[in-house]
């Protein structure tokens, strides 16, 4: 079951699914939340992925620096990081999807699923197709809340308490 506007609200005031809006009465949707835009970074390096993780390796985070009060951002691959901290409960996955403005503007985002359990200040994964300025606080994405059957065991992998915005990397 998708969460609607007044459900979203509840657990936001009880500081679950996400904290720091700048603005919950703009950010909160029918049903989901807009997230905005903090950092903007490129990746330097190669990336290795296993089974086990034992090999695993992530690229290194670059930030792009913003002119002013925005990020001129030229064709390319970046990944964005929000203002907002993600705190999902056991029994909540969520899903960010894009919001249109930002597809018609040439914004393709490539997110994952966020598991139960999961918190920490996170990013999408974005490939811009034509230059696009982005302000800061911009909103460009939309995440959404599944209310599952039960409780979860709970998200327990690297990135849990990660927070993009101020480490400027993942999994530490």
């Amino acid at each position: 079951m998708l969460l609607t506007d007044k459900e979203i609200r509840d657990y936001v005031n009880r500081g679950l699914l996400v904290k720091d809006m700048i603005d919950a009465q703009v950010q909160i949707q029918q049903a989901g939340v807009d997230l905005t835009v903090a950092n903007v970074f490129t990746l330097e390096g190669d990336g290795v992925l296993d089974f086990s993780n034992e090999k695993r390796k992530i690229p290194k985070y670059v930030e792009v620096t913003a002119e002013g009060d925005l990020w001129n951002l030229k064709p390319g691959t970046y990944h964005i990081a929000f203002n907002e901290k993600i705190v999902l409960p056991k029994n909540i996955a969520g899903l960010l999807l894009p919001r249109s403005s930002a597809l018609v503007c040439g914004i393709v985002q490539h997110t994952a699923l966020w598991d139960p359990g999961y918190e920490g200040r996170s990013f999408f994964h974005a490939e811009v197709s034509r230059h696009v300025k982005i302000y800061k606080n911009a909103r460009l994405g939309q995440m959404i809340f599944i209310k599952l059957d039960g409780e979860a065991s709970g998200y327990h992998g690297i990135y849990k308490g990660e927070d993009l915005k101020k480490f400027a990397k993942r999994g530490e």
